[in-house]
């Protein structure tokens, strides 16, 4: 029965992969000569052997090494032991997993349709294009949020600060990336994080246009907290993907556990915040340029004349005659 012996890491990452043919008896330790050589201080020179015993089963054998072997619980395992297909062991600080040659594997798993996407976007232009919109989304953001005058130092220090933080988090994961898959795909995962960041720069203030013209300001902040949330949601199912080979329905849900895990911490706190006990009014300072308004403006007099068709003239209120009248005889006198 032919076998195929794998050395793997921690994390079940194959670092190398034996097959063999014909042979009754395999050696495995640091010595030379072995069958498989362990470059593991750990290991002894001759540390264990594989046999094939009088009904065709495979056995392993402990040669009497310092560490002796283990199971994948970490477990001793008794000499003569006979070895399933898939058995991991380990022999010091090393893993090795056992299967048959005719042990079945699952089918692939298809490439999602982004893939292509992935790599597109990671081109060294499209990355300039999306420094650059962050860069001026931030600058044209701050004008506009900001009715006092704009510190020049403060705000590029914010943007230096925002910067650092998105190439830290993409060089984080293609670290992950390349420890675990051998790929970094760096270029893939900066270009993720600023479309991330800009939709998430971009949100409050669209958020607060369509609050200002659908009259619902009172749920601004959940409803950014719900867009904030699915938008990390979608930038962590990147990073996972591009990072980690994992089944889709895990990526999901580790990604959006994630994700809502951090919101909840964020939201929580509001939640019991009582307004009504707060000693400073809430106000919002952003200068909305009046293109964004949907309704048409109108001048006071218009404003007035609506008034009073919708509840009424009120009789204290002076006629606009009487007012041009009295502002006349003010002007004479």
């Amino acid at each position: 029965m032919n076998l195929v012996i794998e050395e793997i890491n921690r994390s079940k990452k194959v670092l190398q992969r034996y097959r063999f043919k014909d042979k009754n008896c395999i050696r495995i330790g640091r010595a030379l000569d072995n069958d498989i050589i362990l470059n593991e201080p750990h290991v002894s020179p001759y540390h264990a052997e594989l046999k094939l015993n009088d009904v065709g089963q495979w056995v392993i054998q402990d040669l009497n090494s310092i560490n002796g072997i283990r199971n994948h619980s970490r477990k001793a395992v008794e000499n003569g032991s006979i070895i399933e297909s898939g058995d991991t062991y380990l022999l010091g600080r090393s893993y090795i997993s056992i299967w048959r040659e005719d042990h079945p594997v699952e089918e692939a798993w298809p490439l999602h349709s982004v893939e292509d996407l992935f790599h597109r976007i990671s081109a060294p232009w499209v990355l300039a294009l999306l420094v650059i919109g962050f860069v001026y989304g931030e600058w044209l953001l701050a004008n506009l949020s900001n009715y006092r005058e704009l510190s020049p130092s403060r705000l590029t220090n914010q943007i230096i600060y925002q910067l650092l933080v998105a190439v830290g988090w993409a060089t984080a994961w293609s670290l992950s990336g390349r420890v675990i898959r051998h790929e970094s795909r760096f270029y893939s995962h900066l270009a993720v994080t600023f479309i991330a960041a800009i939709l998430m720069q971009w949100a409050p203030f669209i958020l607060k246009i369509l609050s200002f013209n659908g009259g619902y300001g009172l749920w601004n902040r959940e409803i950014l907290y719900f867009i904030n949330g699915a938008l990390f949601s979608l930038l962590l199912w990147c990073n996972f993907y591009l990072s980690m080979p994992q089944r889709p329905v895990i990526r999901i849900i580790w990604s959006n556990a994630l994700a809502w895990g951090v919101v909840l911490i964020y939201l929580l706190p509001p939640i019991f915040d009582a307004r009504s006990f707060r000693a400073f009014p809430m106000y919002d300072s952003s200068i909305l340029p009046p293109s964004v308004f949907w309704a048409d403006t109108m001048s006071p007099e218009q404003f007035l004349q609506q008034t009073e068709q919708l509840y009424g003239k009120d009789e204290n209120m002076p006629d606009e005659a009487e007012n041009s009248t009295t502002s006349k005889d003010s002007d004479t006198l």
